[in-house]
């Protein structure tokens, strides 16, 4: 059988342990909500057996591809579940964009009871684009991502990295990639207390403002303008976010998630929309809508606090390069002279909100 790989070579040599001390986000008693899944900060080492070839090839995002196996080691007993490949995505679906399909995992609720993947039932897979070693900055920097912003906001998407095998049963071959899993949103409603909404869109006076602003706020510091808080084109709200419903305050929390079309991720496939006339996607463009000075003072004092844990993730070399880490630290530390500077602040942020102050 013959095996590609592009991983480094600390992922071939067996079991990798990363240290994320400088990713925690809370004392260890606030997992304990939070599915063992995710509670983990190691890499997870797992393998995934299907018909690769043939789902690169199709990307049905109607098809169950059936015939897949995940495995995984606990205490050094190979675990192995049954699993469907379903293709997701717009973008990064593209033959053009990605020579690997994007995926879900979908499980049967029944046979991972008592596993690791307990309580998961249909599992977003956010795979490694192509076989190289920018593709694969790309996707730690994405989890960098997700990582800064469960900082921010306990109602924030989980994930967890993972060293991949893939095992192609059509082609007899196999290869090995970096991966990550992202928490479910019906996990996320239940762990925060909230219900998962089904609605296309809302009016943006129906936001939870302190939410809504810190979403807009993060989505500028990462440099991303390719999300909505309150629509999609299609299926449920919204685009690259989704709403959670509080029933106390019938009022909606967004949760962003897809990172790949940042500033901060920088792929080389990303490109901002021609309407908002800048010219590449590392130049920032605030698109929230306008809050009180009370929220966005609030909000800002967090960004300030949390800056160390931010920047420490910025900056984190166990996964990326001397200069891509440099590149990242930069790029945030950018957006804090912003914000602490009375005039950019105003210019850049107060005045390019957008609608009435909600």
């Amino acid at each position: 059988m013959r095996e590609k790989s592009n991983v480094p070579l600390t992922f071939r040599c067996g079991v990798l342990i990363i240290i994320f001390s400088a990713f925690s986000i809370a004392p260890q008693e606030a997992y304990t909500q939070i599915d063992p899944l995710f509670q983990e900060k190691e890499i997870l080492n797992i393998e995934l057996i299907g018909p690769f070839f043939t789902i690169n090839k199709e990307r049905d995002k109607e098809t169950k591809y059936p015939g897949g196996t995940l495995s995984y080691f606990e205490d050094e007993k190979k675990i192995s579940l049954d699993v469907k490949y379903i293709p997701r995505g717009n973008n990064r679906l593209s033959k053009d964009t990605c020579s690997y399909a994007q995926l879900w995992l979908d499980f049967k609720s029944k046979k991972v009871k008592d596993t690791l993947f307990k309580k998961q039932n249909k599992l977003k897979l956010v795979v490694q684009c192509k076989n190289n070693r920018n593709y694969e900055a790309y996707l730690i920097k994405e989890f960098q991502a997700y990582r800064i912003f469960n900082i921010l906001s306990n109602t924030s998407f989980r994930s967890r990295l993972l060293n991949i095998k893939y095992v192609d049963t059509d082609k007899n071959t196999s290869r090995r990639h970096l991966g990550m899993i992202i928490e479910e949103k019906s996990r996320l409603a239940k762990r925060t207390g909230l219900k998962a909404a089904k609605i296309q869109k809302i009016k943006y006076q129906e936001l939870d403002a302190q939410q809504g602003n810190l979403v807009s706020l993060f989505m500028y510091m990462i440099g991303n303008t390719d999300y909505s808080i309150i629509s999609s084109n299609e299926g449920s709200c919204c685009h690259n976010s989704k709403l959670l419903l509080d029933r106390g305050k019938s009022n909606y929390l967004p949760v962003p998630y897809d990172f790949d079309s940042s500033g901060y991720v920088n792929t080389s496939y990303a490109l901002p929309s021609d309407s908002f006339r800048i010219r590449n996607v590392r130049q920032r463009l605030y698109r929230g809508f306008c809050a009180t000075e009370e929220i966005l003072t609030k909000n800002l004092n967090l960004f300030r606090e949390k800056k160390l844990e931010i920047l420490a993730i910025a900056g984190d070399q166990s996964q990326v390069t001397k200069r891509v880490a440099k590149s990242s630290l930069k790029y945030i530390e950018a957006f804090y002279k912003i914000i602490n500077n009375p005039k950019d602040l105003q210019k850049r942020i107060k005045t390019a909100c957008r609608g009435k102050i909600l």
